[in-house]
């Protein structure tokens, strides 16, 4: 048994899914795979739109093997924590042997040599990023400055190769990979990494063409606009059209950021500055700004316009507000972060070959395997606090149904896992 980790979101999984699945599993010679996945909040601070169990049966149906859910803390985080939540939990089962994502540059050489500056800098590399520091740029901003002057400056790299460079680190995929292989290389973890470039459709497209490639984000927007549904039948398998299909007669889905504008606006107009101060990410007396737009604007997009700024970024205040519903805090993930990440691995769907992964994760994974949460008890006061973040996102999620009938009980608890025989 050779098994093959991926990092995900599938939201929902299309056809690059499907062929980022096979190439992955064709270059590694792997023969069972095992996707992470995000919960109902996403890492763009964003709601999933579909919830956790049915993107997770999307994808089982479409050949992944072993669906576990990443964290809430995690899920919805910086591209930072997400990978190191992400494969800290891959980590942990033990008994995975090699991980593939998907990035622009498919040059995973490149991209581990730019994790190595990162993960331990030289003196050098320090010298040029405090210097841009004190110009005042952001961090994130004089990092990835700092990077291309670096490998100018000390690598003596030419004007091509930096050229190539500058554009790794623009793009959003290339980043998340250069944050999971410094998270391999921090863990001193065993697992082999691949990368595959991305196939036809950009990260940001938002139209769907004539293609067969959609990215996730035109999807998403075809669905928040209403359009017709059977413009999708050509960008994602079958089995993801009929439970989208579905799951919108259902009245389950789509959920948007905007189904909790009403929600986080109610919180917003209750907190005190310190309250939302306590909220994770929000730094540099960014509270006031926060709490001062939220009582002068009455619409999410008007709230995220009015907030962000060259220093704050749409994503991160996505991000934010999202933590602001699910009162995700500070003390949170440093709580977390402080001891060793993922507390617990949550199976959300499975297959046959799903099955014999868990059976080779009862000896070898380092933390508990939750196929039914009610057989489940914590084993320490972080996985108990972790999984409460979990299951009040799953309740607060489910407000958003449409379908009200839906809303009953705690989900997590009432849900099994998915099994496709």
């Amino acid at each position: 048994m050779k098994i093959l980790g991926l990092i995900t979101e599938y939201n929902p999984f299309h056809n690059g899914h499907l062929y980022h699945l096979n190439v992955s599993k064709e270059i590694t010679g792997a023969t069972h795979t095992i996707a992470v996945m995000s919960g109902n909040f996403l890492q763009r601070g964003e709601p999933a739109i579909v919830h956790k169990w049915e993107r997770a049966k999307m994808a089982v149906k479409s050949g992944v093997d072993l669906i576990i859910e990443i964290p809430t803390p995690y899920a919805c985080a910086t591209a930072e924590l997400f990978a190191y939540g992400s494969i800290s939990l891959l980590n942990s089962l033990g008994a995975v042997d090699c991980f593939s994502f998907g990035s622009e540059v498919g040059n995973l050489d490149l991209l581990l040599e730019i994790a190595d500056v990162l993960t331990s800098p030289s003196s050098e590399f320090k010298k040029i990023l405090k210097g841009y520091v004190n110009l005042g740029f952001t961090f994130p901003v004089a990092r990835s400055i700092a990077i291309v002057k670096y490998f100018e400056e000390v690598r003596s790299y030419n004007e091509e190769q930096l050229n190539l460079i500058n554009n790794i680190i623009k793009n959003p995929n290339n980043i998340l990979g250069i944050e999971y292989l410094k998270t391999i290389k921090k863990l001193k973890s065993s697992i082999i990494p691949y990368t595959i470039t991305r196939k036809s459709a950009d990260y940001h497209n938002r139209y769907i063409t004539n293609s067969s490639i959609a990215s996730a984000t035109a999807i998403r927007e075809h669905l928040l606009k209403n359009e017709p549904l059977s413009y999708l039948s050509s960008v994602v398998p079958n089995d993801t059209f009929n439970i989208l299909s579905s799951n919108i007669d259902s009245g389950i889905a789509p959920i948007f950021s905007t189904d909790f504008q009403e929600s986080i606006f109610a919180i917003l107009r209750r907190s005190k500055l310190d309250d939302i101060k306590n909220i994770f990410d929000v730094v540099e007396g960014l509270e006031n700004r926060i709490y001062q737009c939220s009582n002068n604007v009455n619409s999410l997009s008007d709230l995220y316009n009015c907030i962000k700024s060259k220093r704050y970024t749409l994503t991160r205040i996505q991000r934010i507000l999202m933590h602001i519903l699910l009162n995700i805090s500070k003390d949170d993930i440093c709580y977390f972060n402080n001891n060793k990440g993922p507390q617990y691995a949550r199976v959300l769907a499975f297959n046959h070959k799903g099955r014999e992964i868990l059976q080779t994760l009862k000896s070898s994974s380092s933390i508990p395997i939750i196929s039914n949460l009610k057989h489940y008890k914590p084993q320490n006061m972080i996985a108990e606090r972790m999984l409460n973040i979990d299951i009040r996102a799953t309740n607060i999620y489910s407000l958003a149904f449409k379908n009200k009938a839906n809303i009953t009980g705690q989900l997590d608890y009432i849900t099994s896992p998915y099994y496709q025989k």
